[in-house]
């Protein structure tokens, strides 16, 4: 489900963030070691959501806050800190992603790499229920849904945060919802629940 965030506590987050970001940019270290505290939890879930390899997860991690301590000098605060950290972050998952081997170009949503049948999700435990359902969907098809349900973010702003069209993350969320809805069945015996609008919940 997407966060419900206070905007008044969210602003409050994002004017810390970028004074931290200004402090990295001066060269502290300290600085550079409180954001990835903060900004911890938030990046293991979205770097396993896109890539499903835990053992890249770290060395992801690692690697995005490499480029937030060489860009901090010249980061502009046009978007909130945690949008343009995550950005960073869709590249680098996507990048280590392709490094494993694999690789998004050409992903559609009907690629044999992603389905029931190539991810086994019949019989699955309940506590790998939401982690098996998200494999069938491409990286790129992962990482709108995270964006979106779990970030809470605005089209808009995903498009801009993926240097894409918004129509494009509009697809990539159609064809994510189809994808989980003909694989909830087998996973829960029920059919998908229906959301409508932007910002709706998950099952």
């Amino acid at each position: 489900m997407s966060r419900q965030v206070d905007p008044a506590r969210r602003a409050a987050q994002d004017a810390e963030d970028w004074a931290l970001i200004s402090a990295i940019g001066r060269g502290d270290q300290q600085a550079l070691a409180t954001l990835y505290q903060r900004h911890y939890d938030t990046l293991y879930r979205f770097v396993l959501r896109v890539t499903r390899q835990v053992d890249m997860v770290e060395d992801v991690i690692n690697e995005v806050m490499m480029v937030v301590w060489q860009q901090a000098a010249r980061a502009e605060p046009r978007a909130l800190a945690s949008t343009w950290i995550l950005a960073i972050a869709h590249r680098k998952a996507l990048r280590s992603f392709s490094r494993a081997g694999q690789t998004t170009d050409g992903l559609d949503d009907d690629d044999p790499r992603f389905g029931v049948e190539a991810v086994g999700l019949q019989g699955v435990d309940a506590t790998d229920l939401l982690h098996k359902a998200l494999a069938v969907l491409t990286p790129d098809q992962r990482a709108v849904m995270e964006l979106v349900y779990e970030q809470g973010l605005h089209y808009s702003d995903i498009a801009e945060m993926l240097g894409c069209p918004e129509n494009t993350v509009k697809t990539r969320v159609f064809h994510a919802r189809r994808k989980l809805r003909a694989a909830w069945p087998a996973l829960t015996g029920a059919e998908m629940p229906e959301a409508t609008t932007e910002g709706s919940e998950l099952p």
